[in-house]
């Protein structure tokens, strides 16, 4: 994410949740689940690190939420 919005992300309710140490950047955000009850944005490819057998753990937690919701 543009750090230049990083304020303006936070002012309007999403947590940062995961930086780039090493380039200072904003990787992931999230809403509170006061807000909603599943809310990840990434800027990373979570798809690249998964196998049939191994999903990453944001595709584990995003299903688990839709069962919980259903």
């Amino acid at each position: 994410m543009n750090n230049q919005y990083r304020d303006l992300f936070k002012e309007k309710g999403l947590v940062v949740s995961g930086v780039n140490t090493e380039r200072d950047l904003v990787e992931i955000v999230e809403l509170p689940t006061s807000v909603h009850p599943w809310f990840v944005g990434v800027q990373f490819h979570p798809e690249f690190q998964s196998r049939p057998l191994r999903p990453h753990p944001l595709f584990k937690d995003f299903i688990g939420a839709c069962v919980k919701k259903k």
